[in-house]
């Protein structure tokens, strides 16, 4: 009579989805195939038997998203029948005091998480769900499902705090622009303020062909090479290797190009300023042309004293080309109503065919150009200058890029990130005035973006225009992306994009200048794969670490407990209150948009999440037992979908 099989233990004693198990017993040993395993209807992989042992596998994600509990077990060998019951693991499980917070970043880890129940009996989290692609025009849809022992509040109930995070309530269109003419205060009125922000609104595309222009083209050192050798075989050793002197009042003739290396116009432009790193043009056609030269003068010392400095020091060097190109040491600013008439919409731009020889390019000026919009006959040359300084320092910081890396060959940064960090640029020249701010200062409203509005002294609109436009990011924070542009008309990724890079700056680097000079310049890697390198860190970890940043920097009353959750150089709360104090209606003290939940059994479906960015569900209240929380692909059928991930903060 044949041995009949038995049960003894299992190891461990709670049985965890995507880990192996063990179990041991008498007379156990049979062919593999004749041995079945089932937990709760499913299915287990056996993987070797003894006579006294069975070892097995839980399956990740075969089990169903439930609280722990005892579960029956069925073991067949060779037609014998043994049962018993055991814990049952399936739930990611998170014991969080108040400002700890988890990032779940594996795809077991999201479809299923149990936030355990706090001993105090009550709790506030914030959970975001975010989307790791790094295609900026990716999106997807996905089912949030709850299981709790509350009852479901919904997604439009109001939150204790109101002040604390944004609920979920509807919006003006996210991608429309603040209208500036709404906003009391603006001393010079709406026209400087809808310049400051639509300045940008097709620069990104001119960037992506500029990306594409140098990829094609080769290395720009060695083209120089050969461009001076065939010229000293022309005119002598002396001609070819000197650069043309510009004084005040020359009058010369610039190719004015946009995306195309081959054909320009050619532009009659007087020279208005000379200075030590500045050559300031001015097209004799400008509708005010000789009536603004204080203007440009100012612009050009202002150049030279402050912006290219902080750009050599902390970003790059716009003149890191000029050697192997024979210039004068100088950057070109050339202000041409060919920018008004041809480049509507557009403050200012740079090409990368001017950093290429005429034999490359019969177009190029040869010659480190910005080229920008002319003031018009209705605006205030006060109000032009007002505008045009953040866009100087912008363009400088586009110049010291390409310059970067075409001195060391290296390919141009995708255009969000080559916003982002021109967006840094502005932040860092926004410091240079009296009290704006200082690396880890948590700077806050009253001396920076009010001042700015206001005019307290005589300085441009900076960071206005990073933190309306980070408003609106937020607002619709579900549909936008820092990555890229959503829409024709969506600028809001020069903000987002700007946040990102600067609390990773704040996070990461030990030296702000070094690190952002290293993340310009770059290498090999581009994007986030360039941010990640810098950082030391997966850029999925980054999204979920800087997604609740967003949600609780500086929050009253809360302290988080990983430094990763603020924004050390910004008290971005303080910035939103002042904002929404004084333009009520126009802002929000918080336009973080969280659907706010309360602890209990929900399913709550997102239509659209864009790549690298997040969607918001707080939970607040009476907590009596483990809440469930299950990630699912739409119409809650599916897995969810690859690369959406979880991070969540006890804020209470």
């Amino acid at each position: 009579m044949p041995a009949i099989p038995r049960l003894a233990q299992f190891s461990p004693d709670t049985l965890v989805s995507g880990a192996s198990v063990v179990i041991t017993g008498e007379n156990l040993a049979h062919a593999i195939d004749s041995i079945s395993l089932t937990v709760g209807g499913v299915v287990l992989q056996v993987r070797s038997a003894s006579d006294t042992r069975i070892d097995a596998f839980v399956p990740a994600g075969a089990l169903p998203c439930a609280a722990t509990a005892t579960q029956p077990v069925t073991l067949t060998v060779a037609g014998t029948v043994l049962t018993a019951t055991v814990p049952v693991r399936a739930a990611n499980r998170l014991v969080l005091k108040a400002g700890e917070s988890a990032n779940l970043l594996s795809a077991d880890d999201v479809r299923c998480t149990e936030l355990v129940a706090p001993t105090t009996g009550t709790a506030r989290y914030m959970l975001a769900v975010v989307n790791t692609s790094s295609v900026a025009s990716a999106s997807s849809a996905f089912e949030l499902r709850g299981t709790g022992t509350g009852a479901m509040a919904g997604q439009m109930s109001a939150m204790k705090n109101p002040q604390a995070f944004g609920s979920m309530v509807s919006a003006s269109s996210p991608n429309s622009l603040i209208n500036a003419s709404l906003l009391p205060g603006l001393r010079t009125e709406s026209l400087v303020a809808q310049q400051a922000l639509a300045a940008e609104s097709r620069h990104d595309d001119q960037l992506d062909a500029q990306r594409t222009i140098a990829a094609r083209s080769g290395s720009a050192t060695t083209q120089w090479v050969a461009a001076r050798a065939e010229k000293m075989n022309r005119l002598g050793v002396a001609m070819a290797s000197s650069a043309a002197a510009l004084n005040v009042g020359d009058v010369i003739t610039m190719k004015a190009i946009y995306n195309s290396c081959s054909a320009g116009r050619d532009v009659q432009a007087r020279v208005v300023y000379a200075g030590l790193r500045a050559v300031v043009l001015e097209d004799v056609a400008a509708p005010r042309a000789r009536t603004m030269d204080a203007d440009y003068r100012a612009i050009g010392d202002e150049f030279d004293r402050v912006q290219y400095p902080l750009l050599r020091d902390n970003i790059g060097d716009p003149l890191a080309m000029n050697g192997a190109m024979n210039g004068d040491g100088r950057v070109t600013m050339l202000f041409t109503r060919f920018v008004n008439d041809s480049v509507a919409g557009t403050a200012g731009y740079v090409s990368a065919c001017n950093f290429y020889p005429k034999s490359t390019f019969a177009a190029s000026n040869e010659n480190e150009v910005f080229y920008a919009r002319v003031a018009t006959a209705t605006e205030t040359p006060a109000d032009w200058r007002r505008a045009m300084r953040s866009t100087v320092i912008h363009e400088g910081k586009h110049l010291a890029s390409f310059a970067e890396r075409l001195a060391s060959n290296l390919p141009f940064e995708e255009s969000w990130l080559e916003e982002s960090t021109a967006r840094i640029a502005e932040e860092l020249y926004s410091r240079t005035f009296t009290s704006g701010g200082s690396w880890k200062g948590n700077t806050g409203f009253a001396t920076t973006v009010r001042c700015e509005v206001y005019q307290c002294d005589d300085r441009p609109l900076m960071m206005w225009k990073h933190f309306s436009m980070l408003h609106q990011y937020l607002r619709g924070v579900d549909t936008l992306s820092p990555l890229g542009a959503s829409t024709n008309n969506d600028v809001t990724f020069y903000a987002s994009g700007w946040s990102l890079v600067r609390w990773a700056a704040d996070q990461y680097a030990t030296s702000e200048g070094a690190w952002l000079k290293a993340l310009v310049k770059g290498g090999a890697q581009t994007g986030l794969a360039n941010l990640a390198q810098r950082t030391g860190r997966p850029a999925g970890e980054l999204l979920a670490d800087w997604a609740l940043a967003n949600a609780v920097d500086d929050v009253a009353g809360f302290t988080p407990a990983r430094k990763q959750l603020s924004f050390p150089s910004w008290n971005v709360a303080d910035v939103w209150s002042g904002l929404a104090g004084t333009y009520p209606g126009a802002f929000s003290a918080a336009p973080l948009r969280a659907r706010a939940m309360s602890f209990g059994s929900f399913t709550l479906p997102v239509q659209q999440l864009r790549a690298f960015s997040s969607s918001y569900f707080s939970f607040d209240g009476a907590q009596a037992g483990g809440q469930l929380i299950e990630l699912r692909g739409e119409g809650g059928t599916t897995p969810a979908p690859a690369g959406l991930r979880v991070a969540v903060v006890r804020v209470e």
